[in-house]
């Protein structure tokens, strides 16, 4: 018997559904499988339209997959957890990713928190080891939100009920400090600091008035371990001492300052045997703490982790008498290979290096406007650095300054610090230590830890009124910044 030919209806409808199915692109799980063989593979088109179908899960992933790339709007990222959270009905680890999210971003801290605050009445925590986990996520980030008996309790039931890449130390380490037992914490924060890369600073902020020594006692410390700890933890580590030797070299030179303001007639004067004594005291200890930063950057670099190589392509970029063109390039193009748009605002900034023979004014210009119209977040601040320093003509600070402001108002602690160090230091400009000083206290409570260097050489130069002048300057502008 013959078999019987398929209808031309039905082949039309099995070519509409294959046409349908490819259209649809991924199906959440070839994305989860592709992302597991490569982690950096693009996969946010597909989870794009698979989150405009109302897929919580993949809005989840998505808000992860963004949350990880330079180029991604913090927005958007708060949006998807909020809408993968949906009220508690949806996903419960939302609310952890969110925290993981805010702990890196302080700014987000403060408009976040109500909105964290009412999250944690739309679950119950102890109804599984998932949501224990999520509100001590939430613990970590805001600890004021949760008492410390519920804090312990979700600890105990997380401890017994994890079983695989379980890390209860900086559970342990924030809820000893809640319970005033420093010691205990002080330890737990330790052993937290060589498996999670968030105990880093926290512990440093624990550390208290003399952070900065005893953080760096605490990294010689580590150093033999180096080599078996986690990639993250190593730059992290490197970046924290990094600006604290940054923070050692403003007091110094803040020392100096103070020395010719008191003594103006001694700047002609040759230095005494005990000022030169003091002199080499210090540029001895400096260049021990700077080598200090370099093994721990360089440990990281040579193991390929990206956020290492672009910082030590920006110190080097920053510092061009001390590098070459040549090995900054070499450097660049290994980033190109894993990141290329970070690559290319390297390369901006690259082409913007007056000391160097590579200084060409078009291509630094025509790679910033690629990342304008690509979307690049900081993209805006290449442009102000490239009036800032006049690459093409004279500097031209007020434009700068303008463009800066922009990124400011859009919650860019960057370019707070970059305004304060340009009132402070810039080129073409009247300086206004007051004005540096109250902006680089809007980048520091923002959390940009390289304007602390600048808020402590400010410290010891400003006059008291002067500072409580900028003090109030701050709070006015903050409080606009939250309207």
């Amino acid at each position: 018997m013959k078999l019987k030919t398929p209808s031309r209806l039905l082949l039309a409808s099995l070519a509409l559904a294959c046409a349908s199915a490819a259209c649809a692109g991924q199906s959440l799980e070839q994305i989860r499988y592709a992302l597991y063989k490569d982690p950096s593979a693009d996969v946010t088109g597909d989870l794009r339209e698979l989150v405009g179908r109302g897929d919580l899960a993949s809005a989840l992933l998505l808000g992860d997959v963004l949350s990880g790339r330079a180029d991604a709007s913090a927005q958007e990222v708060v949006g998807l957890y909020h809408q993968a959270f949906a009220e508690g009905r949806g996903l419960i680890p939302a609310l952890a990713s969110l925290a993981r999210l805010i702990d890196r971003t302080p700014s987000l801290r403060q408009a976040q928190r109500p909105w964290v605050e009412q999250a944690l009445s739309r679950y119950p925590s102890r109804l599984d080891p998932r949501n224990a986990s999520t509100t001590l996520e939430v613990f970590l980030v805001y600890p004021e939100l949760i008492d410390v008996p519920q804090a312990a309790e979700l600890l105990g039931l997380y401890e017994q009920s994890c079983l695989l890449n379980c890390r209860p130390q900086l559970y342990r380490a924030v809820l000893a400090e809640r319970q005033g037992d420093r010691a205990g914490a002080e330890r737990w924060y330790q052993e937290a600091a060589r498996t999670d890369v968030r105990a880093i600073d926290r512990y440093y902020a624990f550390l208290g008035e003399n952070q900065d020594q005893a953080f760096r006692a605490f990294a010689t410390q580590l150093e033999p371990e180096r080599a078996q700890l986690p990639v993250e933890i190593v730059h992290r580590i490197a970046a924290l001492l990094d600006n604290i030797t940054s923070v050692q070299r403003a007091e110094q030179e803040a020392d100096r300052f103070e020395r010719q303001a008191s003594n103006p007639a001694a700047a002609n004067l040759p230095p005494s045997p005990e000022q030169l004594a003091r002199d080499k005291a210090q540029a001895d200890a400096l260049a021990l703490a700077t080598a200090q930063v370099q093994r721990w950057r360089d440990d990281a670099v040579a193991r390929g982790f990206v956020p290492a190589m672009v910082s030590k392509a920006n110190y080097m970029i920053s510092n061009p008498t001390e590098h070459n063109a040549e090995e900054t390039q070499a450097l660049i193009d290994q980033v190109r290979q894993r990141d290329p748009t970070r690559a290319k605002a390297l390369q901006a900034s690259f082409y913007m290096v007056n000391n160097w023979l590579t200084l060409d004014p078009d291509k630094a210009r025509a790679l910033i406007d690629e990342l304008r119209a690509s979307g690049y977040p900081d993209a805006g601040l290449l442009l102000a650095e490239y009036y800032s320093k006049g690459v093409e003509d004279q500097p031209d600070q007020e434009k700068a300054l303008a463009l800066f402001r922009e990124e400011a108002d859009k919650g860019s602690s960057t370019a707070w610090y970059r305004m304060a160090t340009l009132h402070t230091y810039g080129r073409a400009i009247c300086h206004d230590p007051v004005k540096a000083y109250t902006y680089a206290r809007i980048a520091l409570d923002m959390g940009e830890r390289g304007a602390r260097s600048l808020v402590r050489r400010l410290e010891r130069t400003l006059p008291k009124d002067d500072i409580e002048r900028a003090l109030a300057a701050r709070n006015d502008l903050l409080k606009e910044a939250t309207l």
